[in-house]
């Protein structure tokens, strides 16, 4: 009768060569506990400790990671005599990561280290290219140009996370919206792969937008670990990101939420009306002049705001939240918009979620919420 584990274990269960695969584990385990804190630095007894594992093993795997790159030793002079305390932090610059964040109206390409810090980026129009092709060449250029600049040709370049306007399926194909760019296609992954070839072992990567920003918010906003939620992305395209017990929810092909692009919901022709009743181009530019003190701008964003409440109805009453985040360009107009979204939500619903507006910056959050799942994909530990 083999051995009984205990149920609450989180220990994986060792195939093949038990030594081997135990050491790789637990060297697993070490360089995760680095990265989770990038600015802090750890003893080999810090690390036996939160691993359960012996101070001379514990100081072997960290000794091997500081020989592979991924850790980096320093000497601690107490000022006593003896020996300096040897201390380890994650290697930053190890690897990079991307996001490329493809929206509505303009490109965003950053460049950041394993502790997430952005080190270089680009922000740009895109012009609204009219093919998957000619959008791959824009996002590829960009990308591609930052990594240069950084690290010289072929770069550390590890993972890249795209986010765009579109479902993104279990298996990475995109799903179209019916609002959205004509470059959202199918084709846009192997378009950009192919483009980025000089990058070897780059790990590619296609996320929706909304889930891209509710993943930011989540690590640094207003949405909360473990709660049931839903982040609405308002801008020139809507997008949803429902959130259950604080995991982002996709549903069985990636589209739980998308209802922005419905007729019976009609977020695009709202955001359609109030462009050409304003004279705006974009609702970020409405927004502005909304914020600065335009008081016809202010009542457009307001009436604007009671035309989205029909379909954040729906998704009130389809996934029941305690929490409704509103982002995107809408967020940084939260005391012209939340009251009317309220009243009109009031109106119908009798009673609504604690609703508040996203505290992430909205042009960056995409482009943080990617880099978060650039890092999830690095191959950690890898030579």
């Amino acid at each position: 009768m083999p051995p009984l584990r205990a149920p609450w274990s989180t220990v994986p269960q060792i195939i093949g060569s038990d030594v081997s695969s135990l050491r790789h584990v637990n060297r697993d385990g070490a360089l995760q506990h680095l990265r989770r804190t990038p600015d802090s630095v750890f003893t080999a007894s810090d690390i036996a400790d939160g691993l359960g594992l012996s101070r001379p093993t514990a100081a072997r795997l960290l000794t091997e990671l500081s020989e592979s790159g991924w850790a980096t030793l320093e000497l601690a002079h107490s000022g006593s005599a003896g020996r300096p305390t040897r201390t380890f932090t994650i290697n930053r610059r190890r690897r990079l990561v991307a996001a490329l964040d493809l929206g509505a109206n303009n490109l965003l390409a950053a460049v950041a280290d394993l502790s997430g810090t952005v080190l270089r980026r680009h922000y740009a129009p895109h012009g609204h290219p009219g093919s998957a092709e000619l959008m791959a060449q824009q996002a590829a250029a960009a990308l591609l140009r930052l990594v240069e600049e950084e690290t010289g040709p072929h770069g550390g370049l590890s993972s890249v996370v795209v986010s765009l306007p579109a479902t993104v399926d279990r298996d990475g194909r995109i799903l179209p919206w019916s609002d959205s760019p004509a470059w959202a296609t199918a084709a846009l992954p192997s378009l950009l792969g192919e483009l980025l070839q000089e990058l070897p072992g780059l790990r590619l990567r296609f996320e929706g937008v909304p889930l891209a920003a509710a993943e930011a918010e989540l690590q640094h906003g207003e949405l909360q670990a473990g709660e049931d939620a839903v982040f609405v992305l308002a801008g020139d395209i809507t997008g949803v990101a429902p959130l259950i017990e604080g995991r982002p929810y996709r549903g069985a092909t990636g589209a739980a939420g998308a209802i922005g692009g419905l007729d019976s919901v009609d977020w695009r022709a709202a955001t359609a009306a109030v462009l050409e009743e304003t004279g705006a181009q974009t609702l970020d530019e409405l927004v502005a002049s909304g914020l600065a003190g335009d008081s016809d701008a202010a009542a457009a964003l307001s009436r604007y705001a009671e035309h989205l409440a029909p379909g954040v109805e729906v998704l009130v009453r389809a996934f029941d939240p305690a929490r409704l985040v509103l982002g995107g360009c809408l967020a940084p107009a939260q005391e012209l918009v939340l009251g009317p979204l309220g009243a009109a939500l009031g109106r119908t619903l009798g009673t609504t979620p604690t609703m508040v507006c996203a505290s992430v910056d909205h042009v960056d959050a995409p482009m943080l919420g990617g880099l978060s799942a650039a890092l999830d994909h690095v191959e950690w530990g890898t030579p």
